[in-house]
Protein backbone atom coordinates (compact mmCIF):
# COMPACT_ATOMS: atom_id res chain seq x y z
CA UNK A 1 0.00 0.00 0.00
CA UNK A 2 2.98 2.00 0.22
CA UNK A 3 3.19 2.85 -3.40
CA UNK A 4 -0.04 3.34 -3.58
CA UNK A 5 -0.06 6.25 -1.43
CA UNK A 6 2.78 7.72 -2.57
CA UNK A 7 0.82 7.64 -6.08
CA UNK A 8 -2.07 9.21 -4.42
CA UNK A 9 0.21 11.64 -2.87
CA UNK A 10 1.44 12.50 -6.82
CA UNK A 11 4.53 11.72 -6.04
CA UNK A 12 6.62 11.01 -9.43
CA UNK A 13 8.51 7.32 -9.31
CA UNK A 14 12.17 9.59 -9.53
CA UNK A 15 10.87 11.38 -6.06
CA UNK A 16 10.39 7.78 -3.92
CA UNK A 17 13.29 8.49 -1.94
CA UNK A 18 14.12 5.20 1.05
CA UNK A 19 13.27 7.91 3.25
CA UNK A 20 10.07 8.99 1.79
CA UNK A 21 9.43 5.57 1.39
CA UNK A 22 10.05 4.71 5.02
CA UNK A 23 8.03 7.40 5.85
CA UNK A 24 4.79 6.64 4.78
CA UNK A 25 5.66 3.41 6.20
CA UNK A 26 4.86 4.39 9.33
CA UNK A 27 2.41 6.65 8.43
CA UNK A 28 0.55 3.25 7.77
CA UNK A 29 1.95 1.90 10.98
CA UNK A 30 0.52 5.08 13.02
CA UNK A 31 -2.82 4.99 11.51
CA UNK A 32 -3.11 0.91 11.93
CA UNK A 33 -3.06 1.35 15.61
CA UNK A 34 -5.73 4.55 15.52
CA UNK A 35 -8.94 2.67 12.95
CA UNK A 36 -11.68 1.28 13.70
CA UNK A 37 -12.54 -0.52 10.40
CA UNK A 38 -16.01 -1.31 9.68
CA UNK A 39 -18.59 -2.24 7.02
CA UNK A 40 -22.07 -3.27 5.69
CA UNK A 41 -23.56 -4.07 2.68
CA UNK A 42 -26.59 -5.20 0.95
CA UNK A 43 -28.19 -6.69 -1.89
CA UNK A 44 -31.22 -4.40 -3.47
CA UNK A 45 -33.52 -4.41 -6.17
CA UNK A 46 -32.41 -2.12 -9.03
CA UNK A 47 -34.22 -0.50 -12.49
CA UNK A 48 -33.74 2.19 -14.45
CA UNK A 49 -35.02 4.98 -16.83
CA UNK A 50 -33.31 7.38 -19.23
CA UNK A 51 -30.52 8.93 -16.84
CA UNK A 52 -32.30 7.76 -13.19
CA UNK A 53 -31.59 4.95 -11.39
CA UNK A 54 -34.31 3.54 -8.74
CA UNK A 55 -33.31 1.79 -5.97
CA UNK A 56 -35.61 0.30 -3.00
CA UNK A 57 -37.66 3.49 -3.93
CA UNK A 58 -34.48 5.50 -3.30
CA UNK A 59 -34.13 7.60 -7.17
CA UNK A 60 -30.45 8.74 -8.27
CA UNK A 61 -30.26 11.33 -11.05
CA UNK A 62 -27.08 9.86 -12.79
CA UNK A 63 -26.55 8.81 -15.82
CA UNK A 64 -23.33 7.26 -15.37
CA UNK A 65 -24.79 5.24 -12.72
CA UNK A 66 -27.68 4.41 -15.15
CA UNK A 67 -25.35 2.92 -17.56
CA UNK A 68 -23.58 0.93 -15.22
CA UNK A 69 -26.77 -1.02 -14.15
CA UNK A 70 -28.07 -1.54 -17.66
CA UNK A 71 -28.08 -5.04 -17.29
CA UNK A 72 -28.87 -5.09 -13.79
CA UNK A 73 -31.88 -6.30 -11.87
CA UNK A 74 -30.47 -6.24 -8.36
CA UNK A 75 -27.30 -4.10 -7.19
CA UNK A 76 -25.03 -4.36 -3.77
CA UNK A 77 -24.60 -1.25 -2.01
CA UNK A 78 -21.62 -0.74 0.18
CA UNK A 79 -20.38 0.98 2.76
CA UNK A 80 -17.16 1.29 5.15
CA UNK A 81 -15.17 3.22 7.74
CA UNK A 82 -12.20 3.69 9.07
CA UNK A 83 -13.62 5.12 12.45
CA UNK A 84 -13.48 8.89 13.82
CA UNK A 85 -10.15 8.22 15.40
CA UNK A 86 -8.67 8.09 12.10
CA UNK A 87 -9.77 11.56 11.47
CA UNK A 88 -8.74 12.83 14.42
CA UNK A 89 -5.08 11.56 14.13
CA UNK A 90 -5.43 13.13 10.60
CA UNK A 91 -6.21 16.63 12.24
CA UNK A 92 -2.96 16.35 14.86
CA UNK A 93 -0.79 15.50 12.43
CA UNK A 94 -1.72 18.13 10.10
CA UNK A 95 -1.11 21.03 13.34
CA UNK A 96 2.05 18.74 13.83
CA UNK A 97 3.11 19.76 9.97
CA UNK A 98 1.40 20.32 6.53
CA UNK A 99 3.57 17.45 5.23
CA UNK A 100 3.55 14.76 7.83
CA UNK A 101 -0.71 15.25 8.05
CA UNK A 102 -0.57 14.69 3.98
CA UNK A 103 0.76 11.79 4.10
CA UNK A 104 -1.45 10.17 6.83
CA UNK A 105 -4.31 11.70 5.02
CA UNK A 106 -3.01 9.76 2.07
CA UNK A 107 -2.81 6.34 3.67
CA UNK A 108 -6.09 6.87 5.48
CA UNK A 109 -7.24 7.18 2.07
CA UNK A 110 -5.50 4.49 0.40
CA UNK A 111 -6.56 2.02 3.70
CA UNK A 112 -10.10 3.02 2.99
CA UNK A 113 -10.26 1.81 0.26
CA UNK A 114 -8.45 -1.56 0.84
CA UNK A 115 -11.42 -1.73 3.74
CA UNK A 116 -13.94 -1.69 0.17
CA UNK A 117 -11.97 -4.55 -1.70
CA UNK A 118 -12.29 -6.42 1.64
CA UNK A 119 -16.26 -5.88 2.01
CA UNK A 120 -16.39 -6.69 -1.92
CA UNK A 121 -14.51 -9.78 -1.37
CA UNK A 122 -17.56 -10.75 0.71
CA UNK A 123 -20.02 -9.52 -1.85
CA UNK A 124 -18.02 -11.50 -4.15
CA UNK A 125 -18.89 -14.30 -2.15
CA UNK A 126 -22.06 -13.81 -1.79
CA UNK A 127 -23.33 -14.17 -5.59
CA UNK A 128 -25.30 -16.70 -6.99
CA UNK A 129 -24.16 -18.96 -9.44
CA UNK A 130 -23.40 -17.52 -13.18
CA UNK A 131 -24.02 -13.84 -11.43
CA UNK A 132 -21.14 -11.52 -11.72
CA UNK A 133 -20.27 -7.77 -10.31
CA UNK A 134 -19.66 -4.25 -12.42
CA UNK A 135 -16.89 -2.20 -11.16
CA UNK A 136 -17.24 -0.75 -8.04
CA UNK A 137 -18.62 3.41 -8.51
CA UNK A 138 -18.94 5.94 -5.66
CA UNK A 139 -21.17 8.46 -5.41
CA UNK A 140 -18.83 12.43 -6.48
CA UNK A 141 -17.41 10.63 -9.48
CA UNK A 142 -18.99 10.96 -12.93
CA UNK A 143 -22.06 12.72 -12.42
CA UNK A 144 -23.19 10.74 -9.98
CA UNK A 145 -23.72 13.71 -7.03
CA UNK A 146 -22.50 13.54 -3.68
CA UNK A 147 -25.78 12.87 -1.66
CA UNK A 148 -26.36 9.86 -3.17
CA UNK A 149 -23.94 8.63 -0.66
CA UNK A 150 -27.12 9.50 1.68
CA UNK A 151 -29.67 7.64 -0.03
CA UNK A 152 -27.15 4.81 0.19
CA UNK A 153 -26.74 5.00 4.33
CA UNK A 154 -30.36 5.14 4.76
CA UNK A 155 -30.62 2.75 3.12
CA UNK A 156 -28.03 -0.07 4.47
CA UNK A 157 -29.01 1.80 8.04
CA UNK A 158 -25.01 2.16 8.01
CA UNK A 159 -25.70 5.13 11.00
CA UNK A 160 -26.59 2.65 13.24
CA UNK A 161 -24.59 -0.15 12.15
CA UNK A 162 -21.46 1.53 11.18
CA UNK A 163 -21.89 4.90 12.69
CA UNK A 164 -21.59 6.57 9.42
CA UNK A 165 -23.50 9.93 8.60
CA UNK A 166 -23.37 12.89 6.30
CA UNK A 167 -23.61 16.14 7.25
CA UNK A 168 -25.52 18.88 5.42
CA UNK A 169 -22.76 20.01 3.79
CA UNK A 170 -22.69 16.29 2.38
CA UNK A 171 -19.58 15.50 4.12
CA UNK A 172 -19.64 12.08 5.39
CA UNK A 173 -18.53 11.30 9.23
CA UNK A 174 -16.16 9.80 9.71
CA UNK A 175 -14.14 11.74 6.72
CA UNK A 176 -12.46 8.16 6.02
CA UNK A 177 -15.44 6.51 4.62
CA UNK A 178 -16.39 5.33 1.20
CA UNK A 179 -20.01 4.43 0.52
CA UNK A 180 -19.82 2.65 -3.48
CA UNK A 181 -22.74 0.74 -5.26
CA UNK A 182 -22.09 -2.54 -7.39
CA UNK A 183 -24.47 -4.05 -10.31
CA UNK A 184 -25.00 -7.54 -10.63
CA UNK A 185 -25.03 -9.13 -13.97
CA UNK A 186 -25.75 -12.34 -15.78
CA UNK A 187 -22.07 -11.62 -18.16
CA UNK A 188 -18.60 -11.05 -17.02
CA UNK A 189 -17.77 -7.67 -17.28
CA UNK A 190 -14.93 -5.26 -17.74
CA UNK A 191 -13.83 -4.29 -13.98
CA UNK A 192 -10.46 -2.49 -14.62
CA UNK A 193 -10.00 0.52 -12.62
CA UNK A 194 -7.68 2.95 -14.31
CA UNK A 195 -7.82 6.62 -15.94
CA UNK A 196 -8.89 4.89 -18.98
CA UNK A 197 -12.05 3.57 -17.46
CA UNK A 198 -13.00 6.56 -15.26
CA UNK A 199 -15.57 8.39 -15.77
CA UNK A 200 -13.88 11.97 -14.32
CA UNK A 201 -10.90 11.00 -16.37
CA UNK A 202 -11.58 14.57 -18.56
CA UNK A 203 -11.69 16.67 -15.81
CA UNK A 204 -9.42 14.52 -13.17
CA UNK A 205 -6.25 15.97 -12.40
CA UNK A 206 -4.18 13.15 -11.65
CA UNK A 207 -5.18 11.51 -15.07
CA UNK A 208 -2.53 11.64 -17.66
CA UNK A 209 0.24 11.15 -14.81
CA UNK A 210 0.84 9.54 -12.27
CA UNK A 211 -3.05 8.71 -11.62
CA UNK A 212 -5.00 8.13 -8.82
CA UNK A 213 -4.72 4.28 -8.70
CA UNK A 214 -8.36 3.80 -9.64
CA UNK A 215 -9.36 5.01 -5.68
CA UNK A 216 -13.11 4.78 -5.97
CA UNK A 217 -13.37 7.00 -3.09
CA UNK A 218 -15.46 10.62 -3.55
CA UNK A 219 -12.88 13.21 -3.92
CA UNK A 220 -12.22 15.45 -1.28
Amino acid sequence: MVGDALRFMRVPPEGRTPELTAAVQTAFEELEGHIRPRWTWGRFPVSSAGEKLYIAGAEFRSADLAKLMTRSRDCYLMAVTLGPEADRQILLAQKRGMMEGFMLDACASVRADALCDQAEAEIAADLRSGEHLTMRFSPGYGDAPLSASEDIIALLDATRRIGLSMTRSLMMTPVKSVTALLGVTGEEENRSRGCAFCASRETCPYSGGAGCGGFQEAPR
